[in-house]
Formats: structure tokens, C-alpha cells, sequence
């Protein structure tokens, strides 16, 4: 789904992104951008999707979606009982 098609759901249900705003305490300008892509706000993001009824990762899959970076060396260390080697 687009940012056109969110805001389009979103006025379909009588929502403005000024009331979406307002109820916030950010501009108008904050939600219409996170709406659309242009910037990221995780808390605008949920309050769209929970007036939608979805998850902010199903609006915006390309940013709110997990993905696991894996283990950092150290981290590996302490899992299969090595000590990391401080490097200095």
C-alpha cells in the first residue's frame, strides 16, 4: 500500500491528517511525510495503522519490518564459550 492509498483509507473513515496532527501534538506536515514515506516517526506511524487497524509493518513493509542483523563477533564468543580478544 502507498501513501495515496493510506491517506485515501484514511479520509474514507473521515480522518484528517491535521485532526491525525492535532491529536499528536506534531504538524500536519510530520504526519502527511510519514504517510508517504518521506520520513520516518515510529510513533506517527502506529497511530495510522491503528486507526487503519493494521501493523505499521504492514503499511510500510520496506521500513517497520524485522530484519535480523545476526551476531556480532563478540556476541559469538559468549555463545560458543570463547572470550573475545579485546583489540586495542
Amino acid at each position: 500500500m502507498d501513501g495515496i492509498d493510506i491517506a485515501y483509507r484514511l479520509k474514507r473513515l473521515g480522518l484528517s491528517q491535521s485532526a491525525i496532527a492535532r491529536d499528536l501534538g506534531v504538524s500536519a506536515s510530520v504526519v502527511g511525510n510519514v504517510i508517504h514515506g518521506r520520513i520516518s516517526s515510529f510513533e506517527v506511524a502506529c497511530h495510522v495503522a491503528k486507526l487503519l487497524g493494521m501493523r505499521p509493518s504492514e503499511l510500510w513493509p520496506q521500513r517497520y519490518t524485522f530484519r535480523p542483523r545476526g551476531r556480532s563477533p563478540r556476541r559469538q564468543g559468549e555463545i560458543t564459550g570463547e572470550a573475545a580478544m579485546p583489540t586495542d
